[in-house]
């Protein structure tokens, strides 16, 4: 199993254009924003927050995971099956499961170093500790659970590595707008913001900024990361075709 990690490791690796997307573009808008000098003063159209403290870096962590969780992760796995990579592997003693673990291992790895990085760099700029740094890892494992369970689901349902580009595509983008990436939430009709929490992008953003703030965690929303983890990891599990 080692080696079958260091192998697909390697392989991601080689794969520049998404990790700069995953790791180096959150890293860019934060500098881009942060370095502006309204991004350390509260902000009336935030709700009176300071951005630096809460919007940048949530938006940060939520863009490199959904990156990572939701493009890099079924861009291998069905890149794998169109060239029947996984109906080969499964005559082997390598089980294709294990292609899959690997995969969610090296992908998961490469998500988790954006933490230090995107919360590195915005202290760097000003932001202060996190109010709840133990309340980060919880959000940060969750929301990551929830968004590469819908990361093997796509891998999953789709073909090949373009139409799982496609449905990656219909669910991410739409996801950073409930998450309040396009416009901030406190900008959008109360009905619209409500949506957007219980989204798995929206969720995992919003209790990232809870933590930072020590504001009070939304039950609900926890509850939409965990069922949305469960629900599409099983659902992932029982549709899921090696060829």
């Amino acid at each position: 199993m080692n080696q079958l990690i260091a192998c697909e490791a390697k392989l991601t690796v080689r794969e520049p254009v998404g990790l700069a997307f995953s790791l180096v573009l959150p890293l860019v808008i934060i500098l881009a924003f942060g370095l502006s000098a309204s991004a350390s003063e509260p902000d009336e159209e935030l709700g009176g927050v300071i951005a630096l403290d809460t919007l940048l870096p949530s938006i940060g962590l939520a863009l490199s995971f959904g990156m990572v969780a939701i493009f890099m992760l079924p861009g291998f796995m069905t890149d794998y099956r169109a060239r029947g990579i996984l109906r080969r592997l499964s005559t082997t003693p390598v089980h294709p499961a294990k292609l899959l673990a690997a995969q969610v291992i090296v992908q998961g790895a490469i998500a988790l170093i954006s933490v230090p990085l995107v919360l590195g760099l915005a202290v760097a700029l000003g932001m202060s500790f996190p109010e709840q740094p133990l309340m980060v890892v919880v959000v940060v494992l969750l929301g990551g659970a929830a968004l590469f369970a819908v990361g093997t689901l796509v891998s999953a349902v789709a073909p090949d590595a373009k139409i799982g580009y496609v449905y990656s595509a219909m669910f991410f983008f739409p996801s950073l707008f409930f998450a309040g990436v396009w416009l901030p939430k406190e900008q959008m009709p109360d009905w619209l913001s409500t949506i957007g929490d219980f989204t798995p992008l929206g969720a995992f953003r919003e209790s990232l900024e809870n933590a930072f703030t020590g504001t009070s965690q939304d039950p609900l929303m926890l509850l939409t990361l965990a069922v949305t983890a469960v629900a599409a990891g099983t659902v992932a599990a029982r549709v899921f075709r090696w060829e």
